[in-house]
């Protein structure tokens, strides 16, 4: 009886041997997953950080060109002007939608701070980017990444 009590005892400490080997590779491979992971996270927030960079000095080269064009109006391209196309109907949205972006844009050229001036100057007067959000009429996410890809810490996340 003994004997088999010893046997029985074994093969269950091998089980569970076994069980505790798998329970390790399991875990072994859920870690190098999550660095995985978090290395490709890093490198999409480079990639996006880049991006937005790229976006924004092709925004002022733009106005850069748009402003000597305006200042110098003798000098016009050689291309024809496309003629402009006739504005389909617009839906009521759409035209709020439309109106307020010329609105923010007329805003903008006044001399009025930009959205990006404001949003720093709120976090630097310690304002959480809730807050901020709240008071920008913005999402907070928006507001955390503007603040993330600024190189400013987050305070409540």
């Amino acid at each position: 009886m003994s004997t088999l009590l010893w046997l029985l005892s074994f093969v269950l400490h091998g089980v569970l041997l076994y069980a505790v080997i798998i329970l390790y590779t399991r875990f072994s491979a859920l870690k190098e997953t999550e660095r995985q992971q978090k290395k490709i996270l890093e490198e999409t927030e480079n990639t996006l950080a880049a991006f937005l960079l790229e976006l924004k000095e092709e925004n002022e080269r733009l106005e850069d060109t748009k402003s000597r064009a305006d200042q110098d109006p003798g000098a016009e391209d050689a291309r024809p002007r496309p003629e402009p196309q006739k504005e389909p109907d617009i839906p009521d949205h759409m035209e709020k939608l439309i109106s307020a972006t010329e609105r923010a844009e007329s805003e903008e050229n006044s001399g009025a701070p930009s959205f990006e001036e404001r949003v720093s100057e709120l976090y630097e007067q310690g304002l959480t980017p809730a807050e901020i959000a709240r008071r920008m009429k913005s999402g907070k996410t928006e507001i955390e990444l503007f603040l993330k890809f600024r190189g400013k810490a987050v305070k409540d996340s």
